[in-house]
């Protein structure tokens, strides 16, 4: 097969300004082997669709590559001379192109060369698969957990990073903590994202699995999952209150509302109506976001 003919039209079409192994920017464009190229271990998307994987590389042979993929060198500034250890690029974007490419039997891809750093790489991928919706619902987790941990940043500065608000990447992130049987389920597309931050609302445990069981067999929607978590969750702070003897009145439950608004974490407030002493309880899914509270509560996390 000619990859020139597969690829229908030339590099300096599919990137305007390049042409192959010249420069666009700081940037290199160039047509790629595919045999040179390998994924990162890091990248967002785990699940790829087979029916939707043949179907791109069917058309890629009628029409052939219309988007360039994104690489970095995995030997860059190595001597010219040194022995080869592996693929020469990494890709950071567009693995779905490759392993469609793959398929169609295609010998060279074109793509924009770039010197990322692997976490920068990273955050680019991710960027790219959100921006398409490409992403289910845990792998977005995922990355966000991988930025987190390998980027050194809090979610605060994700959320910027990502162009989100703070409490969309808590939630997010909060998917991780949810049981592997309901995480599963999301996973097969069983239950949606919705009914997911839906059960969050609910504290861990065997009611909150029986109702996603329930989610799931009946069909219920994201709405109705919600008010139902709504009275699991009343019937938790009724309980609370015959424990403590406090009702929570409209002005704690006005405070306690603001408060988890505003760190983006389920909040209780205990308090005695008669002295006024009480206890105030934040909860957190995860050794990040235990930092990532204690910083907007001023306290430095930094213990090296």
């Amino acid at each position: 097969m000619n990859p020139k003919r597969v690829l229908g039209r030339g590099l300096s079409a599919l990137i305007p300004g390049a042409e192959e192994g010249g420069r666009l920017g700081d940037k290199e464009a160039r047509l790629v082997a595919v045999e040179d190229l390998e994924f990162s271990h890091h990248q967002p998307r785990k699940l790829f669709d087979d029916n939707k994987l043949q179907e791109l590389a069917d058309s890629m042979k009628q029409v052939g590559i219309l988007q360039p993929i994104l690489v970095r060198r995995n030997r860059a500034g190595e001597p010219t001379d040194a022995p080869a250890t592996g693929p020469e690029y990494c890709v950071v974007a567009g693995e779905r192109r490759v392993r469609a490419a793959r398929l169609a039997g295609i010998r060279e891809i074109p793509a924009i060369v770039c010197t990322f750093r692997e976490t920068e790489a990273l955050r680019v991928a991710l960027l790219e698969n959100i921006q398409r919706e490409d992403l289910g619902p845990l792998e977005e987790a995922g990355a966000y957990q991988s930025l987190l941990d390998s980027y050194g940043a809090t979610q605060d500065e994700l959320a910027r990073m990502l162009g989100k608000n703070r409490s969309s990447v808590t939630n997010t992130l909060r998917l991780l903590t949810l049981e592997d049987e309901i995480k599963a389920m999301l996973e097969k597309g069983e239950i949606s994202r919705g009914h997911a931050k839906a059960l969050l609302g609910m504290p861990e445990g065997a009611a909150r699995v029986r109702l996603a069981r329930l989610c799931r067999s009946r069909g219920l929607s994201v709405r109705e999952c919600e008010r139902r978590v709504q009275v699991a969750s009343g019937g938790a702070a009724a309980r609370r209150r015959r424990r403590t003897g406090s009702p929570e009145t409209k002005e704690i439950r006005a405070l306690r509302e603001r408060a988890e608004r505003a760190l983006g974490s389920p909040v209780r407030i205990d308090r005695d109506p008669l002295t006024g002493k009480g206890s105030l309880t934040i909860r957190f899914f995860s050794d990040s976001d235990l930092e990532r509270l204690l910083e907007i509560m001023g306290v430095n996390t930094d213990l090296s």
